[in-house]
Formats: C-alpha cells, structure tokens, sequence
C-alpha cells in the first residue's frame, strides 16, 4: 500500500487510500473511510492531517498541531504523544474523506469547526480517548472468549 500511494501521489499528484489503525478517531474510522490525498507543494496549518513518511519508511496519517520554521508536530486525534517530523517528510495533505457515502472536504466548516471543539479541552479529549481504547479492550476480550468457547 505505502509504495503505491507513493506512486500515486507523484504520477497524479493525488492519491486514495483507506487508512488503517485507530490514531485518528473519531474522524476516520479503522479501515472504514476512503481519503483523497493531495500532493503537498503548499506550507500545512495548524489542524491540517497530512501524510508523512516516518525514518523507518512508514506511512502515517496525522493532525498538525504545531508550525514551526523547520519542522512540524503531528498528533493522531486519538493520540497523546507529539511527533516532531521534518517538512521534508511530508508527502501530502488529506483534501477529503468519506463518512459514509458523502465527501466531507477539510475546508467544510462544520468539519473545522469539530476539529477545533475536539482539540479545545485537552481534559475531556483524553478523557474520550481513553473510553474509546476501553471499549476497543473490552470488544477484544469478548471476541476472544466468543472464540474459545465455539
């Protein structure tokens, strides 16, 4: 996957994907919503979720939280820990997802304006954030035992 949204994103300069993993609850969904990414050939702003290549050569899909003159810091929406990323690790910048069948576009105001609400009360973000692992511990642990007991 990670080569060819590369690819993708330097042929077409845009790219489709469907994320996977947690870290950007509650905006997208593991595995469940399609984003179009855009090249990146503009400076991000704050709240922009740009697509970044790790040292390792991960993909990863985050918030910009912070513009500083060298560099960027990301935050998944369901995470706590800050990451420091080169603007030259920067691949491209999500211009849209799908919440079901509709295209919500990053410049819609409804959607900015959740954005901000969510990161506003750093308190209750957590506080959510950790309910949301909960639950998913909780699923686990019932799948398993639904498994073991077939």
């Amino acid at each position: 996957m990670e080569k060819s949204v590369i690819d993708e994103l330097n042929k077409k300069g845009v790219a489709y994907f469907i994320p996977k993993g947690n870290s950007m609850w509650p905006t997208l969904k593991d595995k469940a919503q399609p984003v179009l990414i855009k090249k990146a050939t503009e400076p991000l702003n704050v709240y922009d979720v740009a697509l970044y290549k790790k040292e390792d050569g991960t993909l990863v899909l985050h918030r910009v939280i912070k513009v500083l003159e060298d560099f960027y810091v990301f935050l998944g929406d369901s995470q706590i820990v800050e990451e420091k990323v080169e603007k030259t690790q920067v691949l491209g910048v999500m211009v849209g997802f799908y919440k079901g069948n509709k295209f919500i576009e990053t410049n819609d105001q409804s959607y900015i304006k959740r954005v901000k609400k969510w990161f506003k009360n750093e308190k209750f973000r957590r506080f959510r954030i950790k309910l949301f692992y909960l639950r998913l511990k909780i699923f686990a642990f019932f799948k398993k035992r639904k498994k073991e007991n077939v």
